[in-house]
């Protein structure tokens, strides 16, 4: 399975020349910021901070853990 992203302009996907529905926009933000430390570990708290800023909601941790099983659907366990 090849993938191929882009996170200049709009962030998008394609898995095997297909595009990839990688769902709402906070869920897309979150693919740009795992791209951009590819091959390192991101603390939940990391992400949280860039996704949100300083004030995140109660529900950001749990926010974030929908979001990675929503990309993990899109584009697989891989």
């Amino acid at each position: 399975m090849a993938g191929q992203f882009r996170i200049l302009g709009p962030v998008d996907a394609s898995i095997d020349g297909q595009p990839a529905s990688l769902g709402a926009p906070k869920q897309r933000a979150l693919l740009a910021l795992l791209l951009l430390n590819r091959g390192r570990v991101v603390p939940a708290e990391q992400l949280v901070d860039g996704l949100w800023g300083e004030e995140p909601p109660a529900s950001a941790t749990q926010s974030v853990q929908v979001y990675v099983h929503g990309l993990r659907r899109a584009l697989g366990s891989e």
